[in-house]
């Protein structure tokens, strides 16, 4: 119960976490069958001598800790291959749940704001000072989200909320003319977009835990309408303030705002920039996920995440405006190396393509999918709800691509079922 607990509570992988509870209940020679549902455990200890069982409930909501995540997934490793008794485990696992964060508040803030930097212009084709504008707003996103916890009131709107702030702050920025809306205003919420609920979705679904990942599926398709509506507010709250539309709503490449003959902080940035801004992105979300800056599975995460970006990038060129398919190459990309890396190296492959297939989701939901919505909201388009359900088509393509790439990676890395892989091994 307290590793069901543990890596629930540090974001393990859930559709490998039955695997793993009754992995370790075969250990310690217990009789058990469990259910996982987001957030809740249910697991029943059987007695065949009386025929009678004993059902716990375990409630935990989850939130991604890398540096935790590896430690538990030691911790249960050294447990199912008798290398260290259960007690000194479940006292190892005590105090890792009490430990403290590996990076302190001002920390994440300046790593948020990195964040957004850093993907402004490789992402969303911003320009030089679209990624300083965006740089305080992605720090602002993250500083209330980390006061937020201490709400739970607040936390329940916390989404809608600083939506709609950063897309009212985006438009005034545009006002200038130097700013691009589309640009800063995508960058600035990308760290609340919902990249981990649909990768633990698809991954849900393809291992056939259907009513998990059929749950989490649709609170990501609810979830992103929501961004998409605060970020609708917030565009139409500085409409109705100032009296005039927003400069460039509708343009996502940034073609009104880059004059290509000013000055080159204002010109829209070359492709080479992203030998800088992808590992950069890549290195900031990596931490942000708690991922120790020590440690080799950093290179591996950055270098993983770079081999996504790049497969991403140039299969969407070959073809334009179809998600699943650049998502679905992309995801292979990622799951092929990750699992190579596990099974070779005996490494934790979760771990190390969770920042690859995070990187798939910006590039699939921001540009043209949630400011789609906000344009024709603010225009007062009549089928601006039709807009919002394309959102939402648009984020199943992306799940349906990662879930075909991910499925495919893991069955060329193991051809062959193996008891390694039955017993819940991190490898997807």
């Amino acid at each position: 119960m307290k590793l069901a607990r543990a890596m629930m509570m540090f974001g393990g992988p859930s559709h490998r976490l039955v695997a793993q509870i009754q992995s370790t209940g075969r250990v310690l020679d217990l009789q058990l069958s469990c259910m996982y549902l987001p957030d809740v455990m249910l697991i029943s200890f059987e007695d065949s001598a009386t025929g009678t069982s004993n059902v716990k409930f375990i409630r935990q909501g989850s939130a991604l800790d890398l540096e935790k995540l590896g430690e538990a997934h030691a911790l249960y490793w050294s447990v199912i291959h008798d290398a260290m008794s259960v007690s000194v485990a479940s006292a190892s696992l005590d105090l890792l749940m009490r430990k403290k964060p590996l990076y302190n508040f001002a920390q994440l803030i300046i790593v948020g704001g990195m964040c957004s930097a850093s993907i402004c212009s490789v992402s969303f084709a911003g320009s030089f000072i679209d990624c300083l504008a965006s740089a305080p707003l992605g720090a602002l996103l993250v500083a209330i989200q980390l006061l937020s916890v201490r709400n739970e009131l607040y936390g329940n709107v916390f989404e809608i909320t600083i939506a709609t702030l950063l897309s009212f702050a985006s438009a005034a920025l545009a006002s200038t003319k130097h700013f691009c809306y589309s640009a800063v205003a995508s960058s600035s919420v990308v760290l609340i977009l919902p990249g981990f609920i649909v990768l633990c979705g698809s991954l849900e679904l393809s291992s056939r835990s259907l009513v998990a990942g059929a749950v989490r599926l649709c609170f990501a398709l609810m979830y992103s309408l929501f961004l998409g509506f605060g970020l609708a507010i917030g565009a139409e709250l500085y409409q109705k303030l100032v009296g005039q539309s927003i400069i460039g709503a509708t343009d996502y490449t940034c073609v009104e705002s880059h004059d290509p003959a000013g000055p080159w902080w204002q010109q829209t940035p070359s492709l080479w920039w992203a030998f800088l801004t992808v590992p950069m992105y890549s290195l900031f979300l990596s931490m942000r996920l708690m991922a120790p800056w020590w440690k080799k599975e950093l290179i591996l995460l950055i270098a993983i995440s770079c081999i996504g970006w790049v497969t991403n990038h140039f299969v969407s060129i070959k073809f334009p405006n179809q998600s699943d398919i650049s998502a679905a190459v992309g995801a292979f990309a990622v799951g092929f190396v990750s699992n190579l890396y596990g099974r070779f190296f005996n490494g934790n492959a979760f771990v190390v393509m969770i920042t690859g297939i995070l990187f798939q989701v910006p590039s699939g939901l921001g540009n043209g999918g949630l400011l789609n919505f906000v344009s024709d909201q603010t225009s007062g388009s009549s089928s601006s709800y039709l807009s919002g359900f394309q959102t939402a088509l648009q984020l199943i393509s992306v799940a349906i691509g990662l879930t075909v790439g991910l499925g495919i990676s893991l069955v060329v890395v193991h051809p062959v079922q193996s008891r390694r892989r039955a017993g819940g091994l991190f490898s997807l």
